[in-house]
């Protein structure tokens, strides 16, 4: 069974309606766990390109905090 800290990688992708973040989190052995957020606005491609790394830093927040 996969756990929190068998997570090696998250990788924050842009839902195509701009109003979601979608975040994927990969181990060493390229198992997957998905969630996602809803966010109060839409977002370009390009201002969330320029801001990817703080997405990937809110993802591994989200991911460690407590359920």
């Amino acid at each position: 069974m996969m756990t929190v800290d068998d997570i090696v990688q998250v990788d924050p992708e842009l839902a195509e309606d701009g109003r979601s973040v979608c975040f994927y989190g990969w181990t060493a052995d390229r198992e997957t766990i998905f969630w996602s957020i809803s966010l109060p606005m839409m977002v370009n491609e390009d201002a969330f390109e320029d801001l990817l790394l703080e997405w990937r830093r809110l993802g591994w927040l989200l991911l460690m905090q407590p359920a």
